[in-house]
């Protein structure tokens, strides 16, 4: 059983929509412990999270550890080739069963007390049994198994409330882009075979969240990045920055896919400006054999073309997965004031050994450990948060973009529409639209 908070918090006065201020949001969104118990609560235990990827655990036996909102839990095939998420605890006395990231084991043993588990859950071996005498603990003492998975091309979702929304319908229009991204791949599946890595900075978790399709501060965070990148990528070796287009241009949109997703929609931009910028989120795909295979796969190089010249766009799946250019990122809260964000290099299934490597380098450039542009986003995020401690006014003001939003047909040819889907240009606001579903997710879930 969960543990709800009882403290009420009216999100409505925290967010605020008026014809005086437009839209601004209260900081102590980010700032109020309960507030964080509750999305803890809400929306990481009883709605679905993004915990890994199939190619993450090939092999049967083969595990990985992971962490859903503050728990920790392993992502295991089973020696029955079966996957399942267990909480990482020992039903003894609570210590984790799993320390190593990743490997390949039948068993999980608690090293405190001894007590061991085989990969599909089941408790096993009880040490010094007959101490326990006639009230020994073996009914229901199994690991604690989350009722509920979901996949979808290779991606895994959990939930640990055994009833709530169906899986497909809590993904929704983000399948669409999921499925986009992966055919990118001649063999229409990314793998995430090159490791992962992680870093921390000292902020609340929803920075990441509302940053990913913020197109407004790559012009300034990053400009020193992006102009490297563009004098480096360009097909000819001379574009600039510059020539990536004008950042206010219609042909890249913000769309609310609803349920709290959301793209960057980069399609109708990448295909405009041809092979002229690689680093714009075509990473790899516009290569002769990226666009051959394709046009091979489809029957098609029209329809190859098309496709790899849209190339990817930032995707945000709600609460914590984040699918862009060359990698796969997730989010982790560990605390109100501190957060983790891991970065898993994406492979392109069919494509040669070259093509993939290439795009883990590209990714390590921009955001491995030294990269250009993880650090400009994580010093952004700490200043945001050191910002929130002056309760002088306690506002931020989103209303960049307002006025514009409109409904359109996106690349599939679907509108977005209402309820609570909108379309904003790109230097529109997004961040208030994360809190927004912060706010819903909090008042329509049960307590």
């Amino acid at each position: 059983m969960l543990t709800p908070t009882k403290n009420y918090i009216d999100y409505e006065a925290l967010i605020q929509e008026d014809p005086e201020y437009g839209f601004r949001i209260n900081h102590h969104l980010y700032k109020d412990e309960e507030i964080f118990q509750q999305e803890m609560e809400r929306i990481f235990y009883k709605g679905w999270v993004y915990i890994g990827h199939e190619t993450e655990i090939p092999n049967t036996n083969d595990f990985v550890v992971r962490v859903m909102g503050q728990r920790p839990v392993i992502l295991s095939r089973g020696e029955d080739d079966k996957i399942r998420v267990f909480e990482n605890k020992c039903r003894h006395r609570g210590n984790t069963v799993c320390q190593e990231q990743r490997g390949n084991s039948k068993f999980f043993r608690c090293a405190y007390h001894g007590w061991m588990y085989s990969n599909q859950g089941e408790l096993i071996d009880i040490t010094h049994a007959s101490i326990y005498g006639d009230r020994l603990p073996t009914e229901d003492m199994n690991l604690l198994e989350a009722p509920r998975l979901g996949f979808h091309r290779g991606f895994i979702f959990a939930s640990l409330a055994a009833e709530g929304q169906p899986f497909m319908e809590y993904l929704g229009r983000a399948a669409d882009y999921i499925d986009r991204y992966c055919d990118l791949a001649p063999e229409r599946e990314i793998f995430l075979t090159a490791g992962r890595h992680g870093i921390t900075y000292d902020g609340n978790w929803k920075m990441q969240l509302e940053n990913l399709t913020d197109a407004y501060h790559a012009e300034y965070t990053h400009a020193t990045a992006l102009a490297a990148f563009a004098a480096n990528s360009s097909s000819e070796g001379d574009a600039e920055f510059t020539d990536r287009g004008d950042l206010e241009d219609p042909l890249s949109t913000q769309r609310d896919l609803g349920g709290g997703h959301a793209v960057l929609d980069s399609f109708a931009i990448n295909r405009s400006q041809g092979d002229k910028l690689r680093f714009t989120g075509s990473t790899g795909t516009l290569s002769e054999e990226i666009v051959g295979k394709i046009a091979e796969r489809e029957g098609s190089r029209e329809k190859a073309v098309w496709l790899t010249h849209g190339g990817g766009s930032h995707i945000t799946v709600f609460p914590n997965l984040m699918i862009l250019w060359d990698a796969v990122r997730t989010i982790q809260p560990v605390s109100l004031y501190k957060s983790t964000i891991y970065y898993h290099p994406a492979q392109l299934k069919g494509a040669s050994q070259e093509i993939n490597t290439a795009r883990i380098m590209s990714h390590q450039t921009g955001f491995g450990p030294a990269g250009f542009l993880a650090p400009d986003d994580m010093e952004m995020f700490e200043r945001t948060q050191l910002g929130t401690v002056s309760d002088t006014d306690p506002w931020v003001y989103l209303n960049r973009g307002l006025s514009d939003q409109y409904v359109s047909k996106d690349d599939f040819g679907v509108d977005t529409s209402p309820p609570n889907i909108w379309v904003k240009p790109p230097n529109g606001v997004f961040g208030g639209i994360t809190n927004r579903l912060c706010r819903i997710t909090l008042n329509r879930l049960p307590t």
